[in-house]
């Protein structure tokens, strides 16, 4: 369960900001920022204490991929799937230190992109 949860915290981050700056137009980090902030204040239960919100910032930082790389849905999805795949395997680790989140973000979009081989 805490698994989809933070699936679907992670792949709803990802797809307002990308949505918010491909298709309204609304500056890059702007997007990100006003997807954070929305999806910081979100009630989740207390059993999950943080994660989702976390997740929903996380996915914010992935959705900020280009257009240009991402020609569906469904690959933002897998790329939420990747992102909350690290961020499980790695949520007791680097405890403290700045930029997980962010960089959780970037491994999932490009370990994506290799696998698809859009990088290079």
């Amino acid at each position: 369960m805490f698994f989809v949860v933070k699936y679907l915290a992670f792949l709803s981050g990802c797809l307002s900001c990308f949505i918010l700056h491909s298709h309204w137009a609304v500056p890059l980090v702007p997007a990100a920022a006003a997807t954070g902030l929305i999806g910081s204040v979100i009630p989740f239960p207390k059993r999950f204490a943080g994660h989702p919100n976390a997740a929903v910032y996380a996915g914010s930082f992935a959705g900020m991929c280009s257009a240009e790389l991402i020609s569906g849905y469904w690959q933002l999805a897998v790329i939420a799937f990747i992102g909350t795949t690290l961020y499980a395997l790695t949520m007791n680790l680097f405890t403290g230190f700045g930029g997980k989140l962010g960089s959780v973000a970037f491994v999932s979009v490009a370990l994506f992109m290799l696998v698809q081989g859009g990088i290079g």
